[in-house]
């Protein structure tokens, strides 16, 4: 994978919040605070040191806009990631997956309905392909999603295994063997979520 590396001088901005997106970034070396604005406030999120993938979201949502502000607090250097690089390593990286997907799930946490402190793991793990697949529409590695979702979610691999066989014996998704690998995609892609919620929602009532 291709990077550029770039420097920042204490108290920049790498991006801010609001701004579209086109590259993630890997933070080498310094620290950088992430925040966002909450009724006019600065509210900060985290502080990320050495080796942290940031800045990926802007790549996976739709309207690419940053979801967040990166300041660096000392003087920095990250690895920047164009969208392009980005497109081609997601599905072939293990570690970068789980920190797409970690970023994810923090996500879904603050804005799911359906729990109270975790995603459901069944729409957690249909939110997320969704979101590879529309970002990432070629096949996603089965056993890369797998164990990335295991770290994500903290459940068990046979966990993760046995949604995504129950998803496909539900027909939403397709698992397909390609030489040594397997890989994974979304049947009927622009209804997909509604689908998964549609099921989930007939067996919660059961």
């Amino acid at each position: 994978m291709k990077s550029q590396v770039r420097e920042f001088p204490k108290n920049a901005y790498i991006f801010k919040e609001g701004c579209v997106g086109n590259a993630a970034f890997i933070l080498t070396e310094g620290k950088v605070e992430i925040s966002v604005q909450v009724a006019e406030k600065k509210t900060i999120m985290a502080v990320i040191e050495p080796i942290s993938v940031f800045g990926e979201m802007a790549l996976l949502l739709k309207d690419q806009k940053r979801t967040a502000s990166a300041q660096a607090l000392t003087a920095s250097k990250v690895a920047e990631i164009s969208r392009r690089d980005f497109d081609d390593y997601i599905g072939k990286s293990s570690p970068l997956i789980t920190a797409v997907l970690n970023a994810l799930v923090m996500r879904l946490q603050k804005t799911t309905t359906h729990v109270a402190q975790h995603p459901d793991l069944f729409l957690g793990i249909a939110e997320i392909i969704h979101l590879l697949q529309q970002h990432h529409p070629r096949p996603i590695n089965r056993e890369a999603l797998i164990q990335s979702l295991s770290k994500a979610f903290l459940q068990p691999v046979e966990e993760i295994i046995k949604v995504l066989d129950f998803m496909e014996t539900l027909g939403l998704i397709e698992q397909r063997i390609d030489g040594a690998n397997t890989f994974l995609e979304e049947i009927k892609k622009s209804d997909f979520p509604d689908r998964c919620r549609k099921i989930h929602a007939s067996f919660a009532r059961l």
